[in-house]
């Protein structure tokens, strides 16, 4: 009798807790694979940090899990943007190196083009790349957006030379597919964001709904608070709403006065005590996880056109044009109860179809892996 496939997942964040977009993804994208047979070993670079509970947690869901203490970032390569390889150490390449040696993987995949260096170590298995965002001319988008460049960020070429050390670019949706493809001799294809989740409980009709922001606290999530709280600012709305999450930390005082839940100790928590969610992101890059997760548990989402990159808008409140645009549509599903329920349909649509996809994308996956056992 064969072994189930086996692969070894490079990840430079925690997959316990999933208390922020990146360790949700890498979770999400693991358990996936698992769902259809294969084995994962996870090696994880602390740059998250690690606590006893979300050890013992990861212990527990994968076939193998290995540690690689945090390291200091090489010097920035060039003045203006890192290189490709700058957060990537010699010492992760080299436990790569050796896990590879010890084990017959089917596949290493590498979270992120900036540890894309860990390919220099695999010479059998095949090499899955998840990006998870694009990189190149990152900083110029943050610009664009009043922001300070940060995290990560480099050059199209620079992007270009780690895209093409994997023999599989995964990309997390449709419009990212395309621009990876004109970047990569690699083979490209979309492995979506899939969420296992109860729907929140069943919340009474009333004519002053609670909306709620759930997110953490990087640069792009803080600004879209500030630029909602704004615009309910400048109106006066009434609207109530909430925000949970790490951004209540960092986002400072807000003049809307929203009910601040701060950190949550599950997801959960936060839908169930919310009507509508919302998500007024104004840039950005990737797949916005957090609209991923409302619709997931069930609850109808507005957002942003930016908010729904990726998935299948069914309503006018899925493609709104900026925070402005969500305060008035804010009042219309307060003071119109046929305007809730068609958002609330159109929301379940946007998943039911979003899901269907995203299964097939996984199968998909799972063959290219099952194919180099």
């Amino acid at each position: 009798m064969s072994r189930a496939p086996r692969v070894l997942l490079v990840s430079p964040t925690y997959t316990h807790p999933q208390d922020q977009g990146n360790s949700a993804r890498i979770h999400a994208f693991a358990r996936q694979l698992k769902r259809r047979g294969i084995e994962v070993d996870l090696l994880y670079f602390v740059l998250a940090g690690l606590t006893d509970d979300g050890l013992y947690q990861m212990q527990q869901e994968w076939n193998a899990v290995h540690l690689l203490d945090k390291l200091p970032h090489r010097q920035q390569s060039f003045a203006s943007h890192w290189g490709l390889d700058d957060w990537c150490p010699d010492a992760l390449v080299s436990r790569v190196r050796a896990l590879t040696a010890q084990n017959r993987y089917s596949a290493v995949i590498v979270n992120y083009v900036w540890l894309s260096g860990c390919f220099e170590a695999v010479h059998d298995s095949l090499r899955i790349l998840d990006t998870h965002d694009l990189f190149g001319d990152r900083a110029r988008l943050a610009i664009d957006a009043g922001l300070e460049p940060s995290w990560f960020f480099t050059t199209v070429e620079e992007e270009r030379r780690g895209l093409d050390r994997a023999d599989l670019v995964l990309a997390i949706q449709d419009e990212e597919e395309r621009i990876l493809a004109a970047r990569t001799k690699a083979r490209v294809q979309i492995a979506g964001h899939l969420i296992d989740a109860i729907p929140a409980i069943e919340r009474p009709y009333t004519d002053n709904p609670v909306f709620g922001y759930f997110g953490s606290a990087n640069p792009w999530n803080i600004a879209s608070a500030r630029a909602l709280d704004r615009a309910l600012v400048a109106p006066q709305s009434t609207a109530r709403w909430a925000v949970a999450g790490s951004v209540c930390q960092n986002v400072g005082t807000l003049q809307s006065h929203p009910i601040t839940l701060g950190r949550v100790n599950h997801p959960s928590d936060f839908y169930d005590m919310v009507d509508c969610v919302l998500n007024p992101m104004t840039a950005g890059t990737g797949l916005k996880i957090k609209t991923i997760e409302a619709l997931a548990y069930g609850r109808p989402v507005m957002g942003t056109d930016q908010a729904f990159v990726g998935l299948p808008a069914r309503h006018e409140a899925h493609v709104l044009a900026d925070p402005d645009a969500m305060v008035q549509a804010m009042a219309a599903y307060s003071q119109n109860s046929r305007y809730r329920d068609e958002l609330a349909v159109a929301s379940r649509e946007v998943w039911r179809e979003y899901t269907s996809v995203t299964e097939t994308q996984y199968d998909a996956l799972a063959n290219a892996i099952r194919a180099n056992s």
